[in-house]
């Protein structure tokens, strides 16, 4: 009786067992199909050309950026001066995910012109032009989240036609509208399809959009103090940090130049860029890192294909990079030359062997410092 009994309830089991296993097909059908698999991205995609990112917060990733983007020269022959000898669609292809815009008004009241340090010396044509560039980019790299800063404080350049230039272009759709309480992952900004995030200096600019695509710096961007000339020092303030959560270090060397017979005082400086862009932008990143409370997240820089920038960002991320080890995964702690910015925890202490041997220290916990 007992065997038929148990004869009579196994088609039960084996029917619930079926039934648990097509539930199971049909949920992980369902999460492939909507490229939602659970922890936002599938297996074995990358974000921001790295798989290891795509867990990881927004503000919890090293990115590289270029200083006035826009602001092109040319490194055999140039004709005037600029920050960058890359186009930014090229620099996007090469890895940078931080695009610097300095926004001026244009011919017209309707126009926004990007401008470094002015007009008469490097004029980057209009801020439509460069959107539209960025938006063909973002629609071909589906799983890559960029940024992009408008700079200038107190520009010139109409709000309204600020705003106009980012719903002409067509970006606004991939823009992460308004300052979320917490930063989200890439994966979760690449499975939503917000992967444009934009911070804005100009609080009349910032407050124009609707639809609240502009972040404003107050209260978000952290931007340390720079850039600086050569021969002075680095340094990691302003202190007191309350609400930013993001960190932007400037570190570009500049200088007082003559252009078309009027002087400026922040010319690009296109000069010992090896060591400037190389053991210098790992001890700038992580003496900063050490004296602030948050993530190193933008490395802004002139540029940036001389010297070693993307290691450093690797190095940062906790990336593995071409000659990777245990005895070079930290910064090389030794004099720079004399006509070199120099390094400082604060605007008035330099740093100290002792402060040195503690940085280097530091930079082989990178695991551990991530907040």
């Amino acid at each position: 009786m007992a065997a038929a009994s148990r004869a009579t309830r196994a088609p039960t089991h084996s029917s619930t067992r079926s039934r648990l296993a097509a539930a199971l097909g049909t949920l992980l059908a369902v999460c492939v199909g909507l490229w939602l698999p659970c922890s936002a991205v599938a297996a074995g995609v990358a974000c921001n050309q790295h798989e290891e990112l795509c867990s990881r917060a927004y503000n919890s990733v090293t990115y590289i950026s270029t200083h006035a983007s826009f602001a092109l020269t040319n490194q055999s022959q140039p004709t005037r001066p600029g920050t960058q000898y890359k186009s930014i669609k090229d620099q996007l292809d090469d890895g940078v995910r931080g695009l610097h815009l300095n926004i001026m008004q244009g011919a017209t009241a309707t126009d926004v012109s990007l401008c470094y340090p002015s007009c008469s010396v490097n004029d980057g044509g209009a801020l439509l032009d460069t959107l539209r560039v960025v938006k063909g980019w973002l629609d071909a790299n589906k799983n890559d989240v960029v940024t992009i800063f408008l700079e200038g404080a107190g520009t010139n350049a109409s709000p309204s036609a600020v705003v106009k230039a980012f719903a002409d272009s067509g970006i606004g759709k991939y823009a992460l509208r308004g300052k979320p309480a917490t930063w989200p992952t890439l994966g979760s900004l690449i499975s939503d399809g917000t992967t444009l995030v934009v911070f804005v200096e100009d609080a009349n600019v910032a407050a124009a959009s609707a639809q609240g695509i502009f972040i404003p710096y107050p209260g978000t961007v952290l931007k340390l103090d720079g850039p600086f000339a050569g021969g002075a020092p680095w340094t990691c303030g302003p202190w007191g940090r309350t609400t930013e959560s993001i960190m932007l270090i400037p570190h570009y060397v500049v200088q007082t130049a003559m252009y078309n017979g009027l002087v400026y005082k922040d010319m690009p400086y296109p000069f010992r860029l090896g060591v400037t862009n190389g053991y210098q932008l790992e001890y700038h990143a992580v003496t900063c890192r050490a004296g602030q409370s948050i993530w190193v997240n933008f490395m802004e820089v002139d540029f940036y294909d001389q010297g070693n920038v993307k290691t450093t960002a690797l190095k940062l991320n906790s990336l593995p990079y071409a000659g990777d080890g245990a005895d070079n995964f930290y910064p090389r702690f030794y004099d720079a030359d004399d006509d070199l910015p120099q390094l400082m925890v604060s605007a008035s202490a330099a740093l100290r062997p002792s402060s040195r041997l503690t940085l280097a220290a530091i930079t082989l916990l990178f695991g551990a410092l991530r907040i």
